[in-house]
């Protein structure tokens, strides 16, 4: 495993647990961004398909590499946010992909904003192997404190869009296993008692859709954990998406500042 900076800027922590589908493109877009001011955490559950072979091809480029047995998926990202050396994070799972400036446009943030904790990015999406992008969508504090940023209010915050500094994960305890696989809704929750979500015209991440990810059972079982006890009917976060859009020009105003 390679050792490329001491004391870099951004970890990027990825887990995995047989996501050789696509794991690889997931490694590939992490080692080949703009700015060498990261590393690459990679955390494995003991991986039963080909994972492990594939990860072997790149432990050069893997600055920290664990394997072993973990409870979840979110056990596993609060180990690799755990042994981070880098002061500001990026989380992204095994079949999603980084932007190839994500680490370069978070950087350019934080360093430039001391105050700021916590951003959100353009919304990515990848589907049907095709890769877009959106806007980035406004989340007010109580929208977010309340418990609203679900969909069947205002929208769930795009995980693969969000990064933020160790010390706020720190801060705030980490992930509450209350909610079992939702549990980036609750520590947006406990993020946003602690400090503002900056909504900016920057790329990070994309999400990705394929099939059998997001089947009606799955979606029970998010639903469940945050409260609930069926899926709702998807409405208010059309909401979001106007006044995000409406505000779209306050927002590239608001990043233009920022980065300047």
């Amino acid at each position: 495993m390679i050792k490329k900076n001491k004391y870099p800027f951004v970890s990027i922590v990825t887990p995995n647990y047989n996501g050789e589908k696509y794991l690889e493109e997931t490694i590939k877009s992490i080692i080949n961004q703009t700015s060498h001011d990261y590393e690459f955490i990679l955390v494995d559950g003991k991986s039963t398909d080909n994972s492990i072979n594939i990860i072997k091809k790149y432990l050069k480029k893997i600055n920290i590499f664990i394997s072993e047995k973990d409870e979840s998926m979110y056990h596993a990202i609060d180990k690799g946010i755990s042994k981070a050396n880098g002061e500001v994070i990026i989380w992204i799972n095994s079949d999603d992909l980084l932007h190839k400036k994500a680490v370069q446009n978070v950087s350019k943030i934080f360093k430039k904003n001391p105050e700021i904790d916590w951003i959100s990015g353009i919304n990515g999406y990848i589907k049907k192997n095709i890769k877009f992008s959106g806007i980035p969508y406004i989340y007010p504090k109580f929208i977010l404190s309340k418990g609203y940023a679900n969909h069947a209010h205002w929208g769930f915050v795009q995980q693969e869009s969000i990064s933020f500094r160790k010390k706020l994960y720190k801060k705030s305890g980490g992930f509450d296993y209350k909610y079992k696989n939702s549990c980036d809704f609750g520590l947006w929750k406990k993020f946003s008692t602690i400090t503002t979500l900056h909504s900016v015209y920057i790329n990070i991440g994309f999400f990705r859709s394929w099939e059998g990810q997001d089947s009606k059972v799955n979606r029970h079982i998010t639903f469940k954990s945050i409260g609930m006890k069926k899926i709702p009917f998807y409405s208010f976060r059309y909401v979001r998406n106007i006044l995000s859009l409406i505000l779209l020009p306050y927002t590239l105003i608001k990043t233009y500042i920022l980065t300047r």
